[in-house]
């Protein structure tokens, strides 16, 4: 087949799979409804809501948040038990809630869906693969009294295609391209990404939610599970691994790729952070220390061995609109590096350090716009890049580097959206690294994802990266990738 019209020939092959996978899932849903009958509820006398309200008023914590008078009455005006509806009396005021008005024990600022735990805030419209399950109460969920759990995470298959030579086959990561090397082709099909994850909850005796979340994938070595995250939560207190306090969540390209571009920050990391809202939300300010990893350029490597002495501060504020997110990130770190020679020798020391602004503005009910600017000395590994260089045959500097990123996602239908971000990241080079060493890192990526059904998805995406190095050489690289899922509910 000749090289020009493969791509052609991807194209169709995408759509072929599109139509194929809708016809499947429909075809399943509709067996499943005209194959199992659903047996009618059985006629119940209504019950006394008497025999409702007394047990809840036997927990002193939970009749305390129940309090009538700072509850909306339509909480309570229509129930309904083993499908039959009836009307519940109100219960008595007690002493003060620890709630609004208007929410109660399981959908509050306090509750097991409270709006201040970690990123459950922000959800954007359709499929997100950078947000925890968005709908704690919804599918695979036990719930107990004042305790909930919920089993979530998806399956996803990736088939990729490269036009041209770059060594990451399972991410796009313009960093690996071979800048200089035979042009080549190569195909992929993995399911590196599939996640699972479990988010526990309950409210304490205190009135106050404590979480407990766990998620992993299958980008270790081997196909082997990676952990994601795992961390506690509890009154503005995490302890655990997560996302960066750096990070802003919210404002990240949704990408089929797992890399999604070359300037914002996706990182995860061990940490222990406190938030703290004011000005009725409007506000968070958050400050942690988390693990430092050191990285060095690769000649450094042969002269010794980096060192990180103390942990990462990183400190931020963010204003939280009814359609806006602007976050300003800084981050302080100290750099170390152990020389080989003479031997043993003393940890020399510096200082990083860097800003991160993001934001993102929903400019309708379906478009989201967002964006980010990063700007830093010795905060590359943050970027998956060196910290420090050599500056002279003796002596190291810390790298300076700028990048930015921007992007919109638009939901087109209620099943179709897509994503189209750039991105571009520079690095101020010493004049004694190596020729190959990176100068400027490009990467763009436009996607159509399509969800038939609250269960399923399928995707394509185009990607295009660029590497220059630092004597001006540079190659791209380019990928069709087509994915296809199953999400718990």
């Amino acid at each position: 087949m000749p090289q020009i019209t493969f791509p052609i020939f991807l194209t169709y092959l995408a759509i072929c799979c599109f139509v194929s996978f809708g016809s499947v899932t429909q075809t399943l849903a509709q067996g499943v409804v005209s194959e199992v009958a659903i047996p009618s509820e059985p006629s119940l006398p209504p019950p006394d809501p008497q025999a409702i309200v007394a047990p809840l008023n036997s927990d002193p914590v939970i009749a305390n948040q129940l309090d009538s008078s700072r509850v909306s009455p339509d909480t309570f005006s229509s129930v309904t038990l083993g499908g039959t509806p009836f009307e519940a009396t109100m219960i008595p005021p007690m002493t003060p809630s620890v709630f609004p008005a208007g929410e109660s024990l399981v959908q509050s600022s306090t509750g097991l869906v409270s709006r201040r735990l970690s990123e459950s805030d922000a959800l954007s419209s359709g499929l997100n693969f950078n947000q925890f399950p968005s709908d704690f109460l919804k599918g695979l969920t036990l719930r107990q009294d004042r305790w909930g759990l919920k089993f979530g995470g998806y399956v996803k298959a990736d088939f990729n295609h490269d036009f041209h030579a770059i060594d990451s086959t399972d991410t796009f990561d313009p960093a690996t391209i071979p800048v200089g090397d035979p042009d080549r082709t190569d195909s992929r099909f993995h399911v590196r990404q599939t996640r699972l994850n479990m988010d526990a909850r309950w409210i304490t005796d205190q009135g106050d939610p404590l979480r407990l979340m766990v998620e992993g994938d299958f980008f270790g070595a081997g196909d082997t599970l990676r952990l994601r995250h795992a961390f506690g939560e509890y009154q503005g207190l995490i302890i655990g691994q997560t996302w960066t306090t750096f990070t802003h969540r919210a404002a990240l390209p949704n990408t089929l790729d797992l890399v999604g571009d070359v300037a914002s920050v996706g990182r995860r990391q061990a940490q222990i952070r406190y938030s703290h809202h004011f000005f009725d939300d409007r506000f968070t300010a958050a400050a942690a220390i988390e693990d430092s990893n050191v990285r060095v350029e690769d000649d450094l490597l042969t002269q010794g061995t980096p060192r990180s002495p103390l942990a990462d501060f990183i400190c931020r504020l963010r204003y939280n609109g009814d359609d806006a997110q602007i976050q300003l990130a800084a981050v302080v770190r100290q750099l170390g590096f152990q020389p080989s020679q003479p031997n043993p020798s003393t940890v020399r020391t510096g200082v990083g350090s860097g800003l991160n602004a993001t934001s993102y503005l929903d400019l309708t009910s379906r478009s989201r716009l967002y964006g980010g600017i990063l700007w830093g000395e010795g905060i590359g590994n943050y970027r998956d890049l060196p910290d420090i260089a050599l500056a002279s045959p003796t002596s190291a500097v810390a790298l300076e580097s700028l990048a930015w990123y921007s992007g919109v996602h638009h939901q087109w239908t209620k099943s179709w959206s897509s994503n189209l971000t750039y991105s571009q990241g520079d690095v101020d080079n010493t004049s004694n690294q190596l020729a190959s060493s990176i100068q400027r890192l490009q990467y763009f990526a436009v996607n159509l994802i399509w969800q038939p059904t609250p269960y399923t998805f399928a995707g394509t995406e185009y990607l295009w990266g660029k590497r220059i190095n630092l004597d001006a050489n540079g190659d791209d690289a380019s990928r069709v990738m087509v994915s296809f899922g199953f999400l718990l509910p």
